[in-house]
């Protein structure tokens, strides 16, 4: 599995490009503010890619973790460098801010500063990323609500991506498409997605379709789905079942967020096997933090997997080299 190594690399002349940005970076985007034609480093990639599916409190944690004087701000230094106490691990260990948050998703961790993988990220480099916090000389000061902003610009971005992708005819997607959207990275196998989307489009042969502040409420009520999965317990505790109505006010009360009648006859008829009209908590709450996550955290792996697998192998070589006839 090559990932990002299939890709080929090419060296671009920021001189040249400067004046021939990306057509899908407009002014408002990230990408247009964080350098030439919308490219990133590797390294903003993986950091990128984690701030994307990391939660806000965690965030809201970890700066005053990183906030070494107490000022409510972070400088270069604290960001590069902090003390933590690693959660997975059994001793206190030292990591750059950057390597602490890529540790929030298992693809991240894979591509901390170390020397186990082969992309390794090293620091002491003007990024794009710690030019938009610092600024150019990199003397700036980045507040945890400049992050947030940050985080909530990228993640809008990349929805609204997303959703050009399917080539929205006068603003709005198809039903099936906004079901497409739901389901990636959500780990449903290949079969059961076909069906369930086959469902979707029978379901709604004629249907109004979605608009892009339809599709983003519902992701920003995704965006809470640990809040959510809490309320929807106590639902659950009640005697209540997940239905439409109980959708829209745990997303009202958790996200702050409206959920349009269609959005949720949508969802209901995507995840709603039965067709009774209630949804499996357990099984819905599920698949949408798989579908957050984007298919970043996967089961880590801290050495004892390789162990065995080394040990099998072994011991599967030395059976056979038992088993064939000496010459």
């Amino acid at each position: 599995d090559l990932g990002l190594d299939q890709f080929i690399v090419k060296r671009y002349d920021g001189k040249k490009l400067s004046q021939e940005r990306e057509k899908f970076a407009d002014e408002d985007s990230i990408f247009y503010a964080l350098g030439e034609c919308g490219l990133i480093s590797f390294s903003d990639y993986i950091f990128l890619t984690t701030v994307l599916s990391t939660p806000q409190r965690n965030f809201e944690i970890a700066f005053k973790m990183f906030d070494l004087n107490g000022d409510g701000e972070v400088d270069m230094e604290e960001f590069e460098q902090a003390s933590v106490f690693a959660a997975d691990r059994i001793a206190p260990c030292c990591f750059q801010v950057q390597s602490i948050i890529r540790s929030q998703t298992s693809m991240g961790m894979r591509h901390r500063d170390r020397s186990t993988t082969g992309n390794t990220l090293k620091t002491g480099f003007n990024s794009a990323l710690t030019t938009y916090f610092f600024g150019a000389d990199l003397k700036g000061k980045l507040t945890i609500s400049h992050f947030l902003d940050f985080q909530r610009k990228l993640q809008h971005d990349i929805l609204k991506l997303e959703f050009e992708r399917h080539e929205p005819a006068q603003g709005r997607i198809t039903e099936r498409q906004f079901g497409s959207m739901l389901l990636a990275y959500s780990g449903v196998q290949s079969k059961k997605l076909t069906v369930m989307l086959k469902q979707l489009k029978k379901h709604f042969q004629d249907g109004e379709g979605l608009t892009f502040e339809e599709v983003e409420s519902f992701f920003t009520f995704l965006k809470n789905i640990n809040d959510v999965d809490t309320a929807l317990s106590f639902y659950h505790m009640a005697g209540a079942s997940l239905d439409k109505v109980t959708m829209q006010q745990v997303a009202r009360t958790v996200a702050k967020v409206e959920l349009s009648d269609h959005v949720c006859d949508v969802v209901f008829a995507l995840f709603d096997c039965d067709g009774n009209g209630e949804l499996s908590n357990k099984e819905f709450v599920a698949i949408m933090k798989q579908r957050l996550m984007r298919g970043l955290e996967k089961p880590k792996d801290m050495g004892f997997t390789r162990l065995m697998r080394a040990m099998w192998k072994c011991a599967q070589e030395t059976a056979w080299d038992f088993t064939m006839p000496k010459p």
